[in-house]
C-alpha cells in the first residue's frame, strides 16, 4: 500500500484515514455493555420468524459481540498511524 502512494495516482490514505477512525470508534461502541446488549436484541428480534435460530442467537454469549468489537477497535488503531504515515510521504 505504500508503493501505491507513491504512483502517480490518488493516495488510498484519506480513504485509510477515514475508514480508521469509523473503526476505532464503531469498536469502542460495540465494546460497551449497552450498545452490545442492544445489537444482540436487534438480532434476537430479527430472527422472530426463525424459532430455532432465535433461540441459537439468545445462546450466544454477550462477550463475542465486545469480541468483534475490540477487534475493530485494533483495526483502527492500526490504520490511523497507517494512514498518517502515508499522507505524510505523499
Amino acid at each position: 500500500m505504500v508503493t501505491i502512494a507513491g504512483q502517480g495516482g490518488p493516495s488510498p490514505a484519506p480513504f485509510l484515514l477515514i475508514w480508521g477512525l469509523l473503526a476505532l470508534v464503531g469498536g469502542a461502541a460495540l465494546v460497551t455493555r449497552g450498545v452490545s446488549e442492544r445489537i444482540r436484541a436487534i438480532v434476537v428480534e430479527g430472527l422472530a420468524t426463525k424459532p430455532t435460530q432465535q433461540a441459537r442467537a439468545q445462546a450466544v454469549p454477550l462477550g463475542f459481540t465486545r469480541l468483534i468489537g475490540s477487534v475493530f477497535l485494533v483495526c483502527g488503531m492500526v490504520a490511523i498511524p497507517l494512514s498518517i504515515a502515508m499522507l505524510v510521504r505523499s
